[in-house]
């Protein structure tokens, strides 16, 4: 059978009023190698194409409308060539919730066409693949969130771009703790000898992306370090509430952050998993990630089963102390498995 031929969807209209609409498996996209460029040409088609219909999945972008986009005056057609073959042929990690112990790999987009007129301004056709449909279409069930477009295409930096999403992501706790070393794995700059000193990690990086962030966004968040004796171990992070009145024709459909926030509390997160036979509360929770996340990194299990994942990281490192719990209680009756697992963990934490 031929093939249905799919019309492009012309013209991005006016940047100000274009939202983009992003399921939640695609935040999980701060993991991937795309580029800010790359991230901006995601956003822009995310909020261009019409969500409930599949038919509508391919989307034009007019002449000067990708310079636009990307901030410059013009793009010579082998960098332009390098960024679409890198965005298409980039294979990306998506959080599926039906994959509990795994991963998935996809790639986004499957053809893209680009023409070029005399004044060397591009004309570009993109479409995306079937498997990337279920993640761009019909989004509900998987849950979504919405920002403006123009909050992000101004952006400058990919750090700062991946902050917003990290925060954006998290915004239904309005308030949490994170290490620091985390923190610098989703930021990508957990290698870079220049952040290792928190001073300069501060100073370089995390005040300038607030500075970018405040003057560019409408998201507004605070941040206090956490120190360990001199050691600055975690960071807390406060975020003020957006109202929904910021974002115009809310979707009736859209997930808001009270829904997110009750479905979260529903939901266990990975690091909590192998702790659920043990029935601890929600601020038995809390305290015991208030030392995970001190603990430092040469302390989780390292196997390749992780993969470099902390998240996978400390999922292996409570199973093990799960285990060993139920172990010993065996040999001899544990009165409080809370207080022995905080124990155990402060050991590892000093």
């Amino acid at each position: 059978m031929a093939r249905k031929k799919i019309e492009p969807i012309i013209s991005l209209g006016n940047e100000d009023k274009l939202i983009v609409q992003k399921s939640l498996p695609l935040f999980s996209l701060w993991r991937s190698e795309l580029t800010l460029a790359e991230f901006k040409i995601l956003d822009t088609y995310l909020s261009r194409i019409n969500s409930h219909d599949t038919d509508k999945r391919v989307v034009m972008f007019e002449k000067g409308e990708l310079e636009n986009i990307l901030g410059v005056k013009k793009i010579n057609q082998k960098d332009l060539e390098d960024r679409l073959k890198h965005l298409m042929g980039n294979v990306v990690e998506i959080a599926d919730e039906d994959i509990k112990k795994g991963f998935k790999l996809i790639t986004l987009f499957e053809e893209a066409i680009a023409e070029q007129d005399k004044n060397g301004l591009w004309q570009i056709k993109l479409e995306c693949t079937q498997k990337a449909m279920k993640y761009f279409f019909n989004i509900e069930n998987l849950g979504y969130l919405r920002y403006k477009l123009r909050c992000i295409t101004s952006l400058t930096s990919r750090y700062t771009y991946i902050m917003f999403i990290y925060l954006e992501a998290n915004r239904y706790r309005k308030s949490w703790d994170i290490s620091v070393d985390e923190l610098k794995q989703i930021l990508d700059c957990d290698k870079e000898e220049t952040y290792k000193a928190f001073k300069r990690f501060n100073d370089l990086l995390l005040k300038k992306v607030q500075k970018e962030m405040n003057e560019k966004t409408e998201c507004r968040y605070k941040y206090e370090p956490i120190r360990k004796g001199r050691n600055v171990v975690a960071i807390h992070f406060e975020i003020e509430t957006l109202s929904n009145t910021n974002l115009e024709e809310i979707d009736e459909n859209q997930m808001t952050f009270e829904q997110w926030q009750e479905e979260a509390v529903k939901e266990k997160e990975l690091w909590q998993e192998p702790l659920e036979a043990f029935e601890f509360n929600q601020e038995q929770y809390d305290e015991i990630f208030s030392v995970l996340i001190t603990i430092p990194s040469d302390k989780l299990p390292q196997s390749q089963a992780c993969h470099g994942s902390v998240e996978l990281m400390r999922y292996h490192y409570l199973d093990q102390k799960a285990k060993e719990i139920l172990r010993r209680d065996k040999q001899k009756p544990i009165r409080s498995k809370f207080a022995y697992l905080l124990k155990l963990m402060k050991q590892d934490a000093e």
